[in-house]
């Protein structure tokens, strides 16, 4: 499960490394997300597969951006491991 805690240290990673500084808030929640995810251990149910949004909107799209950039900043990290 993700916690508060790892949504709290998860943004705060994210702001220190200015990830997406120009990005829409969707990219920023999939970032989040994703970044959250690796720092709970990554748990069944939480990962890409909980994007909000529709498919074929562009807010998935941008999620879904976010969540891939997450992903490969986490790996590039050593910060958990990949879906």
């Amino acid at each position: 499960m993700i916690e508060q805690h790892h949504f709290d240290e998860a943004r705060a990673m994210i702001t220190t490394a200015g990830w997406g500084a120009d990005k829409s808030p969707q990219w920023h929640d999939g970032l989040l997300n994703c970044v959250s995810w690796h720092l709970a251990g990554m748990p069944q149910g939480y990962g890409r597969s909980a994007c909000p949004y529709d498919v074929k909107t562009a807010e998935r799209d941008a999620w879904l951006d976010g969540w891939h950039t997450g992903q490969a900043a986490c790996e590039r990290e050593g910060i958990g491991g990949a879906e």
